[in-house]
C-alpha cells in the first residue's frame, strides 16, 4: 500500500553540479540544471507535489563541498518522516574504489579532499531520525556526443547500502549511463521525471520499474536500486500534473514602469505627514510660549520661523525632485533582470543581471532603524528586490542602504526598491515565479531554509 510523505516532517536536498572550474577534464553538464529545476517543481507542486517548497532545498551549484555538506546535515537533522537526497553531476573514485560526488570546488585528481564522499553522506543518512530515507544518484563522469556518466567502480553496492534507505542509481557498478547530447535532461533523470508525471501516483518501487523500462527500451543501461524496510511504498507525486507547461497567457517578459509624474506624486504624498508636523511646530509652539510667558513677542516667531521653514522645505523638495528618476523600469524575462533609470541630473543608467549569475532572488522588507523603527516603516512599496550573485560575479556594493549589513557580508545585494517601479511585493514575486524557477525565495522563512548562514535577527 502506498503512502505520501508528511510535508511538515519531510526534507529534501537537490544537488545538481553542472560546471567544474577546478577540473577542466570534467565536461560541463548543462542538462543537470534542468534536472534539478524540474524535480523541484514536481516535488513542490501546489496540487500534486508532496513537499513544502521551504522544505525542498536546492543546494547552491557553485557552493563548496562544505556548503553542500552543511545543507545535507541540516536536512538530515530536521527530517522525521522522509529524507530525500538527489545528486546529479560527475561521479569520481579514488584508488581504493571509493565513490565521491563532484562539486564546483572538486579537483578530479584529489577527490578525497575536494569532493563529497559517499561515506560521509552515509553517516548523515544513517544518523537521521527520518522514517524513510531516499538516495537518488545520477552520476556522470565525462562527456562526448553521448556523455559517459560514471566511472567503472563508482557505484559499488557495498558503499550504498544504508539501513532504512531506498537507493536508486543511474547505472550498475561497472556500466555507464548516458546523457544524450542536446537533450533537456540526462537520460536517467528524464525517465524519472516522466515517471513522476504518470497519471496515477507511483510508489518508489513502481517509479524504479518505470525508469528501468524507459531506459532499456532505448537501449540504455539498466539502473539499479536497493530497498530496505518499507521505503519502496513511498510515493513522490500525487497524480497527473504538467508543472512545465506555462500559463496560456504567459509573456516573454514582464515590465514594471513608473514615470516621473507618478514619482513626483509619490514624493508629495510621502512629504505630507512630516510637512504637517513641522508646520504644527512652527505655528503652535510660538503661540504656546507666548501664552505661558505672558509675552506676545513670541508671536513674531511665527512669520520668522514660518518663512524659514517654507524656504527650506521648497529647497529640499526641489532637490528631491531633481534626484527622482524621470523614468524607472524593471524588466524580467527568461534570461536576465534589467533595471533602467533615467535621471535629469545623472543621465541614464542600466543594470543587467543574467539568471546564470544569480544563485537566488527574492523580496525582503528594509532594515528597521534600531533608533526609531518608525523611520523605516514597512509597506509594500519600499520592499527590496534582493539577489545573491554567484561567487565571483561582480556587483555594485549596496552597503549603507536600508539593508542589513550582515546580509551584505553574506553576499546579498539590493537591486532596487520595488516601489521605484510602481510595483508591490506580490507583483514582483509573480513575475519572478514565471521566469526564475527555483531561484525564487518568497518569504523570510525560505531565505532561512535556503541559506543556513542567515539568522532571523538579520532581517
Amino acid at each position: 500500500m502506498s503512502r505520501f510523505p508528511d510535508p511538515a516532517r519531510s526534507r529534501a536536498v537537490l544537488i545538481g553540479v553542472s560546471h567544474f572550474p577546478e577540473s577542466p577534464e570534467l565536461a560541463d553538464l548543462p542538462a543537470v540544471r534542468e534536472n534539478v529545476a524540474s524535480l523541484w517543481r514536481r516535488l513542490t507542486h501546489d496540487v500534486t507535489g508532496v513537499l513544502d517548497p521551504e522544505h525542498c532545498e536546492v543546494a547552491d551549484p557553485e557552493g563548496s563541498t562544505a556548503d553542500i555538506g552543511r545543507v545535507i546535515s541540516k536536512a538530515a537533522e530536521e527530517a522525521s518522516d522522509m529524507l530525500l537526497i538527489y545528486y546529479a553531476g560527475h561521479g569520481l573514485v579514488d584508488d581504493r574504489g571509493r565513490l565521491y560526488l563532484a562539486t564546483n570546488a572538486t579537483r578530479a585528481d584529489a577527490p578525497k579532499y575536494s569532493a563529497l564522499g559517499v561515506d560521509l553522506l552515509r553517516e548523515d543518512l544513517g544518523g537521521s531520525s527520518a522514517a524513510a530515507r531516499v538516495l537518488i544518484l545520477d552520476c556522470c563522469f565525462s562527456g562526448r556526443a553521448i556523455e559517459v556518466m560514471t566511472s567503472e567502480e563508482a557505484l559499488a553496492d557495498g558503499q550504498l547500502f544504508i539501513a532504512g534507505t531506498y537507493t536508486m542509481t543511474s547505472t550498475t557498478a561497472n556500466a555507464p549511463s548516458y546523457a544524450l547530447a542536446g537533450e533537456r535532461y540526462t537520460a536517467f533523470t528524464g525517465a524519472l521525471v516522466a515517471a513522476l508525471d504518470n497519471p496515477q501516483p507511483l510508489t518508489l518501487d513502481e517509479i524504479y520499474r518505470s525508469v528501468a523500462a524507459d531506459l532499456q527500451s532505448r537501449g540504455l543501461p539498466r539502473p539499479r536500486q536497493r530497498a530496505t524496510d518499507t521505503a519502496g511504498a513511498l510515493a513522490l507525486a500525487r497524480g497527473p500534473a504538467d508543472p512545465d507547461k506555462p500559463p496560456v497567457d504567459a509573456a516573454d517578459e514582464v515590465r514594471f514602469r513608473r514615470g516621473r509624474a507618478a514619482a513626483q506624486e509619490q514624493l508629495k504624498s510621502n512629504m505630507v505627514k512630516p510637512g504637517i508636523i513641522a508646520l504644527f511646530g512652527v505655528v503652535v509652539l510660538p503661540v504656546l510660549f507666548a501664552w505661558l510667558n505672558r509675552d506676545p513677542s513670541w508671536l513674531w516667531a511665527i512669520p520668522v520661523y514660518g518663512g524659514g521653514f517654507a524656504v527650506l522645505a521648497g529647497f529640499l523638495y526641489t532637490l528631491a525632485v531633481l534626484a527622482l528618476p524621470q523614468e524607472a523600469e524593471l524588466v524580467i524575462d527568461r534570461s536576465v533582470i534589467t533595471v533602467h533609470l533615467r535621471r535629469s541630473t545623472a543621465g541614464t543608467g542600466t543594470l543587467r543581471i543574467p539568471w546564470r549569475d544569480i544563485s537566488h532572488v527574492g523580496v525582503l522588507p528594509p532594515k528597521r532603524s534600531s533608533v526609531n523603527p518608525k523611520l523605516t516603516q514597512v509597506y509594500k512599496g519600499n520592499h527590496l528586490l534582493v539577489v545573491r550573485p554567484r561567487p565571483g560575479v561582480p556587483f555594485p556594493s549596496t552597503r549603507g542602504m536600508i539593508f542589513s549589513d550582515e546580509l551584505h557580508e553574506l553576499g546579498y545585494r539590493v537591486v532596487a526598491t520595488i516601489g521605484s517601479f510602481g510595483a508591490d511585493k506580490e507583483q514582483i514575486l509573480a513575475a519572478l515565479d514565471q521566469f526564475a524557477g527555483d531561484r525564487v525565495l518568497h518569504t523570510k522563512q525560505e531565505f532561512l531554509a535556503r541559506d543556513p548562514r542567515i539568522q532571523p535577527k538579520m532581517f
